[in-house]
Order: structure tokens, then C-alpha cells, then sequence
């Protein structure tokens, strides 16, 4: 049986890329991907005859080269997004919210596209229920409001009677 091993190096560097490439399935972070191809150049290495030690190390520089210069390029490529594309809590700023009851700095509730959120007011401000308000800003399950600017129709040298 290890005589069989021995001879056949080539089907156990099959295996462990496979298994890596099934953990790289899993995690999706490109490491188990560079350590599968430092183990598919062993498997080359195999099959052309190479001895155990050349295999080895033919892997592990492979293995390192992609871990090193390759990797990091790649994330880079992959992380990198338009700036004018806000995701998450990184849009929300400058959307429009509705107070849910009165929204000082110490309490409030406020709801933000369809979601209801604990609010918070900025500047002291307060905020009642039917008022326009803003996002200014996000803090874990908080937003920070503002009031929203409006434009007072009501002339102001005109007096009710």
C-alpha cells in the first residue's frame, strides 16, 4: 500500500486540491484557491516524474508566489467599488424620515425606508411626529436626524384675524 502511495504522489495532490478547492467554496476569501494551485503544481510535478522533495517544494513556492503577489491584486480588484455606489447603512444618509413619536437627542423613534429605527436628533433639535426629518447620520441601530428644510408659505406680514 505506501509502495502504491509512494508511486502514485500525483493522487493525493489531486485530492488536496480538491478538498482546498471545496474550502475555498466555503470561505471565498481567494487563500484556499492560491494554496490549490501551489498543490495542482505539485500535481504537475507528479506527473512528470519529479521525486517527492521537488513536488514539495514546487508546491509550497508556488503556493507562497500566489499567496504574495497574486491574492492581494486580486482583492483589490474584487473589493474595489465605485464610490457613487453606497450600500447598506453607507446610503442612508440624506434619505427621508418619519418621526414615529417626538425625537429629541435622548430618544425618538423614526421610521427609514420601511424600516423603524431608534432616532436620535443632531444640534438639539426636535422633532415631532409628522415633521420632515433627514438622515444625517448612522450609528448601529441609531439614525441620526435633522430637520428637513421647508420652505414657510405663510407670509410673514400677514396676520391672521
Amino acid at each position: 500500500m505506501i509502495e502504491w502511495f509512494s508511486e502514485n504522489l500525483w493522487a493525493a495532490w489531486i485530492g488536496l486540491t480538491l478538498v482546498l478547492l471545496v474550502l475555498e467554496l466555503m470561505m471565498l476569501d481567494l487563500l484556499f484557491l492560491m494554496l490549490a494551485a501551489g498543490s495542482a503544481s505539485a500535481t504537475t510535478v507528479a506527473l512528470a516524474g519529479g521525486p517527492g522533495w521537488l513536488q514539495v517544494v514546487v508546491g509550497s513556492a508556488t503556493a507562497l508566489l500566489m499567496l504574495g503577489a497574486v491574492r492581494p491584486v486580486a482583492l483589490r480588484h474584487l473589493r474595489r467599488t465605485p464610490e457613487h455606489q453606497l450600500t447598506n447603512v453607507d446610503r442612508m444618509a440624506g434619505m427621508e424620515a418619519h418621526p414615529l413619536e417626538t425625537v429629541t437627542e435622548h430618544d425618538g423613534l423614526a421610521e427609514v425606508d420601511g424600516d423603524t429605527w431608534t432616532a436620535r436628533t443632531v444640534a438639539g433639535a426636535t422633532i415631532e411626529p409628522g415633521m420632515a426629518a433627514v438622515v444625517d447620520s448612522v450609528d448601529g441601530a441609531t439614525v441620526y436626524l435633522r430637520p428637513a428644510a421647508s420652505i414657510d408659505w405663510h407670509d410673514p406680514d400677514e396676520r391672521e384675524a
